[in-house]
């Protein structure tokens, strides 16, 4: 039966196994009619110019009977335009369309094929060749109209030529036989390409109407991806804010207990030096974990702004040098430290934590008495420089590779360790995929292992000095007045006592008021404050602890030592200490030492220290 298939694809212009949708089909219609109005003016046209030849030829009853029903046709096809494009169910009614589009087709071939008869009466040859040059005219400004549903073109050629060329066919002369062959040349060529103006407009109707389809179902791709964003955006403030009160709710008790536990450990007798050793390890442990859980947290959260500045690298070996070598001495490692002369730029709070990690876990899994690790850079090509932590540990299977900075994962050298929660590297990873920079492993099982930073360099320069080491110790001498600002009594009671260790004279309060800043500031004016300890967040509706080592320093018109001792990320502080500047009264104020909790009593002896030498050089 492919015959028929063929047929119908011939008068249809489709293929017989796809139905044409009623969407297509009033498309094709609708160019139809928007070509409409050439074929109509072409009709009128070439009726005038019959009438202006035949008119002294013919019976003039007939012309004008002829002319009416033409002018009849025409108005009707203006009519059903004007009404298909009114009907805005035009798909629903398409069958009642493409029925009066039909019926008007086989009248219009009709007049036409009349004409082709009625005025091929005379014998001249002139007047043949002016009646089939109308015909033609009028068949070439109509055949596109038509096009577009080969039906209606099959009708209206075959009725308006049909006749003409079965009339010139009866006449045995040549011209009028080479007038025939040229009408019959003319019709195969109008259906050859009315037929694939059709498939034209088919194909063109169908890809519009897959576009469409893809465009609401981008539409809809876009307004579920963004209802899911922001449902995504939503948990991750929610789990930011829970976070945030767990960063601070968490850190207090912690902080208390590490200072308590220092105290304990200065009374500490034999009897109880085990129980106090173990104590101290498991909060220490504990205090870790949390740490690194809300670290992790920040991380993945994506609230840590990042704060680019040059950093010199002689002086970022150098404060890691200060801290980790007493460790490394303490488990019988030698840390060492291969530095250049280079500046880098980068955020230097986040690389340190980076390479604190990195070096804690070289440190940790390093088993062998007199292994070394070294921190070292060196110079690659393009002006990049490389930072790495090497050590002489068990080393990393190939496998493991893959996996180690996933959260909570460690490795066979993790299991046998006491510390470690497998989220050191975790945090290693998301510190540098927020600077940007690549972190790559090598190791040699049984040999060691060593973690590289890529960075680009930015200047080389014999740096004038280096950065001031802080050694940690807990005998510091803190005679004095120092005040401590702590919303929480349980900490506030343990950084009190372990100040009065010190030697220290504390003068404490839950929040910033009036009478604690005019105390503060009469003590600084006196000479007597040799510190003053804040936390950041004092609770609501009172000043920062920021805020309120500005308003002392400021009433007292000098500086002196101040630690910030808080649970808020450094970030935030930054942000807000930034703002404050921008008020003048604040002009040159500068930055305290910020302490995260929990801190130890070293750690916090440490960072005293540290206030007193800056404070030290603002002074000179």
């Amino acid at each position: 039966m492919k015959w028929l298939q063929s047929l119908k694809r011939l008068l249809t212009g489709v293929d017989a196994s796809q139905r044409p949708t009623a969407r297509i089909l009033a498309e094709q219609i609708h160019v139809s009619l928007r070509l409409l109005p050439v074929s109509l003016a072409g009709q009128a046209i070439g009726a005038v110019a019959l009438l202006a030849r035949f008119w002294p030829l013919v019976n003039h009853t007939m012309m004008v009977c002829w002319l009416v029903v033409l002018v009849a046709t025409i108005w009707m096809w203006e009519k059903l335009r004007r009404r298909f494009l009114a009907d805005a169910e035009r798909e629903a009614h398409i069958r009642e369309w493409l029925r009066r589009w039909m019926i008007q087709s086989v009248a219009t071939g009709a007049v036409w094929g009349f004409a082709g008869i009625a005025f091929l009466i005379t014998q001249d040859t002139m007047d043949v060749v002016v009646l089939v040059s109308v015909m033609v005219a009028v068949v070439f400004a109509s055949w596109p109209a038509y096009s577009c549903w080969i039906p209606s073109l099959i009708a209206v050629m075959s009725l308006s030529l049909g006749p003409l060329s079965l009339g010139l066919s009866s006449a045995l002369e040549i011209g009028r036989t080479a007038l025939m062959v040229v009408v019959i040349v003319l019709i195969g060529f109008v259906f050859y390409s009315g037929r694939r103006l059709s498939e034209v407009v088919v194909m063109a109707v169908t890809r519009d109407a897959q576009n469409e389809r893809l465009v609401a179902r981008l539409k809809s791709e876009k307004s579920r991806v963004e209802s899911e964003r922001r449902a995504v955006a939503a948990a991750s403030e929610r789990r930011a804010k829970f976070f945030a009160g767990a960063n601070h709710d968490l850190r207090q008790p912690l902080q208390a207990m590490g200072i308590y536990l220092q105290i304990l450990q200065m009374q500490t007798t034999p009897q109880n030096k085990e129980v106090v050793e173990q104590l101290q390890s498991t909060a220490q442990n504990i205090s870790t974990l949390v740490e690194q859980i809300l670290e992790v947290s920040r991380i993945e959260t994506g609230h840590m702004d990042v704060k680019m500045e040059n950093v010199p690298v002689e002086e970022l070996f150098h404060e890691l040098a200060s801290e980790f070598a007493p460790v490394a001495a303490a488990k019988g490692f030698f840390f060492l430290t291969r530095p250049l002369p280079i500046t880098i730029r980068t955020d230097a709070l986040f690389v340190k934590r980076i390479l604190t990690n990195l070096i804690t876990n070289a440190i940790r899994y390093s088993t062998r008495p007199g292994s070394k690790i070294v921190l070292g850079a060196r110079r690659l090509a393009g002006g990049r420089i490389s930072i790495g932590v090497y050590d002489q540990g068990p080393g990393i299977s190939p496998e493991e590779r893959e996996r180690i900075f996933e959260a909570f994962y460690r490795g066979e050298a993790g299991k046998h360790s006491e510390t470690g929660y497998g989220l050191g590297l975790s945090i290693v990873s998301g510190l540098a995929r927020r600077l940007g920079i690549p972190i790559t492993v090598g190791s040699r099982p049984g040999k060691g292992s060593v973690f590289r930073l890529e960075f680009s360099g930015v200047k080389t320069a014999a740096l004038a000095h280096a950065a001031d080491g802080l050694p940690l110790i807990t005998d510091l001498d803190m005679r004095g007045v120092v005040g401590i600002l702590e919303d929480n009594d349980i900490v506030r009671g343990a950084v009190s006592a372990i100040i009065r260790s010190w030697g220290g004279t504390v003068i404490d309060a839950r929040e910033p008021s009036q009478a604690f800043i005019s105390r503060m500031v009469t003590e600084a004016q006196d000479g007597n404050l040799a510190a003053l300890l804040s936390d950041y967040n004092l609770g609501p509706g009172v000043m920062t602890g920021l805020e309120a080592i500005f308003a002392v320093r400021i009433g007292a018109a000098r500086n002196f030592p101040c630690v910030l001792l808080t649970a808020v990320a450094e970030d935030v502080i930054n942000r807000a200490y930034r703002a404050l500047l921008l008020n003048p009264d604040n002009e040159g104020q500068a930055m305290p030492v910020i302490l995260q909790k929990p801190a130890t009593a070293e750690a916090l002896a440490s960072a005293l220290r540290r206030a007193v030498a800056e404070n030290r050089k603002t002074a000179d």
